[in-house]
């Protein structure tokens, strides 16, 4: 199944490398929603002439032996250049899924993701001064992100579907960013949260 982009999922390749193999039809390389959306969406607004090129790949995100992280390939110092960067990816799901009962959601429930922080892309993209304070601890990057992956959801339903959710369904929207959990084991095996409203109207992420 193909849309837009987006196949049907497939095992994780989970090589060695940081880079999984491309074009194996037995195993996913990567998240197109992290290569094409959640890195950008953390990077920010480049200056013009700048673009961003990101490959996302499937790893475990706790494996030490050999750790995977994200990286930044290149730098630019004018315009037209492409930062290329690499991300790690790695979608969560209970056991319960397997059942495909349609009582529970066969879908992951989070997705945990290694990107580069927005000072250091955008460093990367010239901006020397760029602070951290003011590109990362200011807002809730987090939720931005997850706002996106909604507004992208909303846009793929049908017609009906959107007229029922609007009408009876229970809203998803996001909450503050948690932490900062600046160690690995502490955003690892901290989970998404979903709580939903006394009256049923919504459901916070």
């Amino acid at each position: 199944m193909k849309q837009e982009g987006y196949t049907q999922l497939k095992p994780p390749c989970q090589d060695s490398k940081l880079v999984n193999r491309v074009n194996d039809p037995t195993c996913s390389h990567g998240s197109p929603w992290t290569r094409d959306q959640s890195q950008k969406i953390m990077a920010g607004t480049f200056p013009k002439g700048i673009v961003l090129e990101n490959d996302d790949n499937f790893h475990m995100v706790q494996t030490v032996t050999p750790v995977h992280l994200p990286e930044i390939d290149t730098t630019c110092t004018k315009a037209p250049c492409t930062v290329k960067s690499i991300t790690v990816s790695e979608n969560l799901y209970s056991i319960k899924d397997t059942m495909d009962t349609g009582f529970y959601a066969i879908a992951a429930s989070e997705m945990k993701v290694k990107m580069s922080s927005r000072q250091n892309m955008q460093v990367h993209a010239g901006n020397a001064s760029a602070d951290f304070h003011a590109t990362d601890e200011v807002g809730n990057r987090c939720a931005d992100i997850n706002d996106a992956a909604i507004a992208w959801a909303y846009s793929k339903l049908s017609k009906t579907a959107k007229s029922r959710y609007d009408k009876y369904g229970v809203k998803m929207i996001t909450g503050d960013d948690k932490g900062p959990y600046n160690a690995g084991p502490l955003w690892i095996w901290t989970y998404m949260e979903y709580t939903q409203a006394k009256d049923n109207s919504t459901m916070t992420v």
